[in-house]
């Protein structure tokens, strides 16, 4: 037996709001040492997003999702430090694993430890969980990540064995994606009702923290769990996440010291609150990538060449400088580029209008006043209160504009937009993907991933790319994926489904008060609030 034997890769979380990273990353500020963390009181973090469901399995956002991580543990959770494979993963829920010989079962041991109400967590509730991950009912983004699961079999009340139909790569990674839930709360709904269904009245879990109320669009609390396997923790009794749609009054917020911690600070804030003595900021790493999502459910949008123009047009390495402050780099392709799987050699489309006239003059679009042709009009959507998103569409707009298409900007809350582009309701949007665990590329590229069954929500359509799919889950060894990969990357980039614009470090900036800050798993910047405290 291979004792606890480990595969790693990225796993989609998606969210437009926008599935580790897999390169260095920036140090926080050195902060005083303190020798006994204080227990007790309240953290207050902020955020633009509100949180869409209390079900890891009905969400599909990333925020929400890092607050349920914190809820719902895993079997195994991502190891601090940039992530590789196949050595990624640490124990959570279960305390050891073990493959069987021919490789085709995995047997998880769980901890002996009870859920925030006392009930003891156990393999039924594993298989129950996984019951739900592949039910038809349940529109669980990550779903196919269990694909190849055959069973998930109770041996015993901790012992749980994993079945698959073959020998390969993301095995382990499939088999922990996905927070564990209890059985005898959620089993009481069921799955047919779980999309529909008010999921704060389960205010159970295994993690740090529970869930205790919520204000739509205002405020969500989370208390601490007095059953929490990790001793004394977690440090702060209450976490409430303030909820305000737009970033500037939350930064203003945190300097007034009325909120302790946010994310996703503006570039152009960042270096103006680490000048002040009572904030602390720091960058890190986060795999990711921002891009326009074209329509190819509509024309113009279907045809290759005009997104291909329309990504010539764009000046890109303009938006990284003029919107990052350094703090990012012109995207390539459809995997972040930190990625082990990421195929190195793609270059970005260049900056080049001329080039994008000429397609679109081809076409039969006017790329000039007085020339010949249609007007080439469209609708950008994306988040209101992202102000580095509505900036860099404000100077898109403007990078369009000289080649003669005329661009209408239109910011709608989280869930609106999410709604409309999912309905097919759009001509592009600016939006990203966070990544973390195994990057799917299936699932946003593929043919059949069309909402429900995928993401990708641009209709994106390439027989070749299908078939490179197939081979790809045919493969039962690392070192077969990455020429497989490679190509897939290669064939989608030249498609252009999304205009690829850039790769962003996100910043994150706290209190000089608050303690124990770490962020050293960048596709779950949340994962140590267990050990966040006051001075």
């Amino acid at each position: 037996m291979n004792r606890r034997r480990l595969g790693c890769s990225l796993v989609l979380l998606a969210g437009l709001a926008g599935v580790s990273a897999c390169g260095g990353r920036d140090e926080a500020p050195a902060q005083p040492v303190d020798a006994t963390p204080k227990a007790g009181g309240t953290l207050v973090i902020g955020s633009i997003s509100d949180v869409d469901s209390w079900n890891e399995y009905i969400s599909q956002q990333s925020f929400a999702n890092f607050l349920l991580r914190r809820v719902y543990l895993r079997l195994a959770e991502l190891k601090p430090g940039p992530l590789s494979h196949p050595d990624g993963y640490e124990p959570s829920l279960a305390e050891s694993w073990e493959a069987s010989e021919d490789g085709l079962s995995l047997t998880f041991h769980l901890r002996e430890v009870s859920w925030s109400d006392g009930t003891p967590i156990g393999a039924q509730d594993v298989r129950f969980t996984w019951q739900a991950q592949t039910s038809e009912h349940v529109p669980w983004i990550g779903a196919a990540s269990k694909t190849r699961i055959r069973d998930v079999e109770v041996i015993d009340a901790r012992t749980v064995r994993f079945h698959f139909d073959a020998v390969y790569p993301y095995q382990f990674l499939d088999a922990v994606e996905g927070g564990i839930v209890p059985e005898h709360v959620f089993g009481e709904i069921p799955f047919e009702r779980w999309k529909d269904h008010d999921w704060l009245s389960a205010k159970v879990g295994s993690g740090p923290f529970v869930p205790s109320s919520h204000r739509p669009g205002e405020q969500l609390e989370l208390v601490r769990n007095p059953n929490y396997y990790v001793s004394g923790r977690p440090y702060f009794d209450r976490i409430v996440v303030r909820i305000v749609p737009d970033i500037s009054n939350l930064v203003t917020q945190l300097r007034s010291g009325e909120i302790d911690y946010l994310e996703n600070i503006p570039y152009r804030d960042a270096q103006r609150l680490g000048e002040d003595g009572k904030i602390v900021v720091v960058p890190f790493d986060y795999a990711n990538y921002e891009f326009i999502g074209w329509n190819g459910a509509r024309a113009p949008f279907d045809d290759a060449e005009v997104r291909r123009a329309l990504t010539l047009a764009i000046d890109r390495q303009a938006l990284v400088d003029e919107l990052m402050a350094g703090h990012g780099k012109v995207g390539t392709g459809p995997a972040p580029s930190t990625w082990w799987g990421a195929n190195t050699s793609l270059q970005p489309l260049p900056y080049d209008p001329e080039a994008a006239r000429s397609i679109l003059r081809a076409k039969g679009y006017a790329t000039a006043e007085g020339e010949a042709g249609e007007t080439f009009r469209l609708t950008l959507l994306t988040n209101a209160g992202n102000r580095t998103r509505e900036d860099a569409l404000i100077k898109i707009q403007a990078h369009l504009a000289k080649v003669g298409v005329e661009v209408s900007i239109q910011p709608l809350e989280m869930r609106t937009m999410r709604g409309q582009v999912v309905s097919g309701d759009f001509d592009g949007y600016l939006g990203g993907w966070v990544f973390a665990g195994k990057i799917d590329l299936q699932n946003l590229f593929d043919s059949a991933a069309a909402p429900p069954n995928g993401m990708n929500i641009v209709s994106y359509a390439n027989d070749e790319v299908d078939a490179l799919f197939t081979r790809l889950a045919k493969a039962d060894r690392w070192d077969a994926l990455p020429p497989i990969l490679a190509e897939i990357q290669t064939r989608i980039a030249a498609d252009q489904p999304y205009s690829f614009l850039y790769e962003a470090k996100r910043i994150a900036a706290h209190s000089s008060s608050l303690a124990g800050v770490r962020i050293d798993v960048p596709s779950d910047p949340l994962i140590h609030l267990a050990e966040y405290w006051r001075r």
